[in-house]
């Protein structure tokens, strides 16, 4: 009775991640354009990029640390390393996040056309802003290196890895890159579109 109480709940964990995640991202798109709270993302957003606490320095340092640049080389290691080792289900996971992730989310900024902050941006950015392309590549990806390493059963691990990845989305504010919205949007659409893929792949390859 207790193990099969303990496999429900680590059954029910991604179900209610799933809906918890797609919900936010619903309810972040729905408003992002609605007052008080376009005025309020706005000026929040503008009080982080005027911020002198964070160094402009250390915040290209996380921005870098999301882009493709980083973690398309760093997944294209990994998914020939499992395919070397015959993990080839763990390889193809790796695969569709790294390719999905970016897939969607260029879609959901043709979709949404959201423009980027008016103000100065300190690096070259894409002309759409919603929702943050790297916030949801960092959520999707280490995220998945997150499950892949059985981390995730970790309080401590959980804790760290969301703290990084909330400063390589503020990272994107304090560029003048994104808006406040634009970051918690990529942070959770990430996080679904990841849940939704190891769900996936327990289900066909786990059964």
């Amino acid at each position: 009775m207790l193990r099969r109480k303990k496999r429900t709940s680590y059954t029910l964990l991604p179900l209610l991640g799933l809906v918890f995640t797609g919900g936010f991202f619903a309810f972040f798109t729905l408003i992002r354009n609605q007052e008080p709270y376009r005025t309020l993302d706005k000026r929040w957003s503008r009080s982080i990029y005027d911020s002198g606490t964070l160094s402009n320095p250390l915040m290209v340092f996380f921005s870098r640390l999301s882009s493709g640049f980083f973690t398309v080389p760093l997944g294209l290691m990994l998914f020939f390393s499992y395919q070397k080792t015959g993990n080839r289900d763990k390889s193809r996971l790796i695969l569709f996040n790294v390719i999905g992730i970016r897939m969607l989310n260029a879609l959901f900024k043709q979709l949404f056309k959201r423009k980027p902050p008016e103000w100065e941006r300190l690096i070259k950015a894409s002309k759409y802003g919603y929702p943050s392309a790297h916030t949801m590549n960092a959520a999707g990806f280490y995220g998945l290196l997150l499950f892949l390493s059985g981390m995730w059963r970790n309080l401590w691990a959980l804790f760290v890895s969301f703290i990084f990845l909330i400063m390589i989305g503020v990272s994107r504010v304090k560029l003048g890159i994104h808006y406040i919205l634009d970051m918690v949007a990529g942070l959770a659409g990430g996080l679904f579109l990841n849940l939704l893929s190891i769900k996936t792949y327990k289900w066909f390859f786990k059964r």
